[in-house]
């Protein structure tokens, strides 16, 4: 019997897990920049319209009323664009990201050793090159060579000449 999971459930689990692994910052192998990004705000703003008052005055065909206008304003509401920034961070270049760390990033594989910094492997012992795959011991037996018999060198000084 299968047990069946709700891509809803699948979605709050992958959102958990994305917020949880973040790089650390302080972290030497991450690097940061600063990047722009855009948001809708409302904002108020002072909004002029004409306002119509009444002033005593001697026109009596009016009845001693005129009427004037002036400039006022008013509070008013509009959405606007904002730009905000926040810090990214990122792997820097010849490192890769899994779940919250950066890890060296080597192009061809450290074949008996591992990836200490990008491009830079680090070969087990008796192990050596590039890539570690060139060494003395390939396999678990060696072959035992005769020691060389060592000869005593002589020295010569210039008034032995």
């Amino acid at each position: 019997m299968g047990v069946s999971i709700s891509p809803p459930f699948t979605l709050l689990c992958l959102g958990f897990i994305s917020t949880v692994w973040t790089l650390n910052p302080d972290d030497p192998n991450v690097c940061s920049h600063w990047e722009s990004y855009a948001v809708t705000v409302q904002e108020s703003y002072a909004h002029p319209f004409d306002q119509v008052y009444y002033t005593r005055c001697t026109d009596i065909l009016n009845w001693f009323k005129c009427t004037k206008h002036r400039i006022s304003y008013k509070t008013a509401y509009r959405r606007g664009v904002r730009t905000m920034y926040r810090r990214r961070s990122q792997c820097c270049p010849g490192f890769y990201e899994t779940a919250d760390l950066c890890v060296p990033l080597c192009t061809e594989e450290c074949v008996h050793g591992r990836c200490i910094s990008p491009d830079t492997c680090q070969c087990e012992p008796g192990w050596g090159g590039l890539d570690c795959s060139s060494g003395e011991y390939r396999t678990q037996h060696t072959v035992n060579r005769k020691p060389r018999k060592l000869t005593k060198l002589k020295t010569f000084h210039m008034s032995d000449l």
